[in-house]
């Protein structure tokens, strides 16, 4: 009898099996997600990283800041002829203020014009610059924002000329030279960020120069002086089709053709490549 005690011994539970749990699979996580899918980003981790990351400087972006430039040929192409100063070229409008101030030469500028054309472009440059400074000068949400809070004022500035004419002094006038004026200097401030300063979107007279200085000047392959060539086209250009359309379409139609021209640099930027592997979105 003890022996046949001692032969009855209690059998082993089964192991369970973790594979055939009928657990559902959402409580495999708390966010749902199982062990295996712990280290993949999120839709919202790389929505955040597109918007957050630097943008590549590269031939794409080369060619937006082309546009930029060509549409800033436009608005002084109109900005002179309409205000008796200019929008962007504040190398000339510096020069304008000083002979308008000296006196002599009221039928040739507005001082008011141009100073407040100078200011606006100042104010413009930084708070651009500033800001920039502190969110990331080139973060992909900084640049399209500020892109296209300068296509909204450039159209600003048409909706005025549209409403209520052209006008060369006046509250509206001046209204609508700050909102030429001002995205101008933000444009330029926020090019600088892309540390191509060949195409600095504006200035052409350091482009000319350093054009001509070259010592590589003829060497067949030479990116600094294509940028530069092209750089200083895109602005003539500009100019001839801002001055064109002026006498043609009138001032408010080619300030229409330069908010264009900048909306479609604002929606490149979304397409602009990134400094960092997680860039896409979706």
């Amino acid at each position: 009898m003890a022996q046949g005690r001692n032969s009855i011994r209690p059998q082993a539970l089964p192991e369970a099996n973790v594979e055939t749990s009928v657990l559902p699979q959402t409580f495999a996580g708390v966010d749902g997600t199982s062990p295996r899918d712990a280290g993949q980003p999120t839709f919202l981790t790389r929505y955040l990283q597109y918007w957050h990351a630097d943008l590549r400087v590269d031939a794409f972006i080369e060619l937006q800041l082309l546009l930029l430039t060509f549409a800033t040929g436009i608005q002084d192409g109109i900005s002179y002829p309409d205000f008796r100063c200019f929008a962007s070229n504040q190398t000339g409008n510096t020069v304008v203020l000083a002979v308008a101030l000296a006196g002599g030469v009221a039928d040739l500028f507005d001082p008011v014009n141009v100073g407040i054309s100078l200011a606006a472009f100042l104010a413009g440059a930084v708070l651009t610059g500033r800001v920039g400074i502190t969110v990331g000068r080139r973060r992909r949400a900084w640049q399209f924002g500020v892109n296209l809070a300068q296509t909204f004022m450039v159209m600003g500035a048409a909706w005025i000329q549209f409403v209520h004419g052209v006008e060369e002094r006046g509250a509206w006038a001046r209204a609508t030279l700050t909102l030429i004026a001002f995205p101008s200097g933000a444009q330029v401030a926020a090019a600088r960020a892309m540390r191509i300063p060949e195409i600095s979107t504006a200035m052409a007279t350091a482009a000319w120069v350093d054009l001509l200085i070259d010592e590589n000047l003829m060497t067949w392959r030479n990116r600094p002086r294509n940028r530069r060539i092209l750089f200083l086209v895109a602005l003539v250009a500009g100019s001839f089709a801002g001055a064109f359309a002026r006498t043609g379409v009138g001032s408010p139609m080619a300030l229409v053709i330069s908010g264009v021209v900048k909306a479609l640099v604002t929606g490149g930027i979304l397409f602009s490549k990134s400094d960092s592997d997680g860039d896409k979105c979706g």
